[in-house]
């Protein structure tokens, strides 16, 4: 009797023995898995992010090859994109905040007008005042620019996708679209 039960005490640690083995294959497999699903998520984005920076490069030669400003639709191989380019003076704008704005403006109308029909009138207004002291004429120019909008619709997920400098240092805004 006694190697019977030193045989079932083996049997019973081999078969816990295994168990515990199976956990931790089972676990290491899992801490496996994981980590290449993350590291597949990490390759996806790095295309994404890789693809965007081409396009935005693209668009960039596209521009200095032949300047435009307006609308345009461009394709790839899988994907339709709609831009609305902008191209302001830097000049004008005290601050980058207001030149963003503007042009956020701007290329929503563009969109607008190019998508839906809608009417948009723009005006420049330059007020000169001028003071005049023993003979010298000192001069300061204010540049307004208005913009009023007749809209019937406005077009949904228009965002700003690049901004560079041309030839003439004017800064040109992309805003892009993804017909998808």
């Amino acid at each position: 009797m006694p190697k019977t039960s030193h045989r079932q005490s083996f049997i019973e640690r081999m078969y816990i023995f295994g168990d515990l083995y199976f956990i931790t294959t089972m676990k290491k497999s899992l801490i496996m898995f994981l980590m290449s699903l993350a590291f597949v998520g990490t390759a996806i984005a790095q295309s994404y992010d890789q693809d965007r920076i081409q396009l935005a490069k693209f668009i960039e030669r596209m521009y200095n090859n032949a300047p435009f400003e307006g609308c345009r639709f461009i394709d790839d191989y899988e994907n339709s994109y709609f831009i609305s380019v902008v191209v302001l003076d830097r000049d004008k704008y005290k601050t980058e905040q207001v030149m963003n704005r503007v042009a956020q403006v701007k290329s929503q109308r563009q969109a607008g007008e190019f998508i839906n029909g809608t009417q948009s009138y723009s005006e420049f207004i330059i007020k000169t005042p001028r003071c005049e002291e023993k003979g010298d004429s000192t001069s300061r120019e204010e540049i307004i620019d208005v913009i009023k909008t007749n809209s019937t619709g406005y077009v949904k997920q228009l965002q700003l996708f690049t901004s560079f400098l041309n030839k003439n240092n004017s800064q040109v805004f992309v805003f892009l679209k993804n017909n998808n």
